[in-house]
């Protein structure tokens, strides 16, 4: 089944089926310097379990969405804000009065390492440190992912937080960026996932699989089994 999109300046998106708390995304999928293979990647899963999904379309050499607002990528990061905004609200979960999102909320970013980094199979986590989520989400993601890949990819290495820990940015959708971008505080969880080349050109299924029973579990754990 072709998953329609909604297209705008800097990214495009699907909102999913409003049932799945949580939405991956590639932001640096557009060439030039693009991270190959990140947008089939999240296309894939979208059309798996229907969660929502966002898509760079525009080269971060112009505008990058996984950065702090600047001069250069202003306009691009509101309407990234905005996108997600859109999704959270489409869910119901988004406390209007308050800007707080109410339920838990799971934020995969979906990016592309070299495999002289860590070797052609590997995968690294970034929270910036812990600051983009909870301890204890931490250490769910990383019994998620880790039970995840012995049925999957058992080769795969999994590091957390060592060189890709993350821009700042990627924290300011839970705590706010300290300017008007106020954050949707803490059942705001976001992982970034740096995949090494390898995996991302020979084992697409495979991630395909590991993540889609990432995002899946979280949503029994945290939503199904809570309502």
């Amino acid at each position: 089944m072709k998953i329609n999109y909604i297209h705008k300046k800097y990214l495009k998106y699907n909102k999913g089926k409003a049932v799945i708390s949580s939405h991956i995304e590639a932001l640096h999928a557009a060439p030039p310097a693009a991270d190959l293979y990140t947008d089939k990647l999240v296309e894939n899963i979208v059309e798996k379990i229907g969660c929502a999904g966002i898509i760079g379309t525009v080269s971060r050499k112009y505008a990058d969405l996984n950065r702090s607002p600047s001069v250069e990528n202003f306009e691009a990061i509101i309407e990234y804000r905005e996108t997600i905004k859109d999704i959270l609200q489409y869910l119901t979960i988004l406390d209007i009065s308050s800007g707080e999102i109410v339920k838990p909320y799971l934020h995969l970013s979906i990016h592309g390492m070299k495999d002289a980094h860590y070797g052609p199979f590997a995968i690294e986590i970034g929270t910036l440190n812990g600051k983009s989520c909870s301890k204890e989400m931490k250490l769910w993601f990383e019994r998620s992912i880790t039970n995840g890949l012995k049925g999957y990819l058992p080769e795969v290495n999994v590091i957390f937080d060592r060189k890709f820990i993350g821009d700042r940015s990627i924290a300011y959708h839970r705590l706010g960026d300290g300017q008007e971008y106020e954050g949707y505080k803490d059942h705001f969880q976001t992982f970034q996932m740096e995949i090494s080349f390898t995996l991302r050109k020979n084992y697409s299924e495979e991630l395909v699989h590991l993540i889609s029973k990432i995002i899946t579990d979280f949503q029994e754990e945290f939503i199904i089994n809570c309502d």
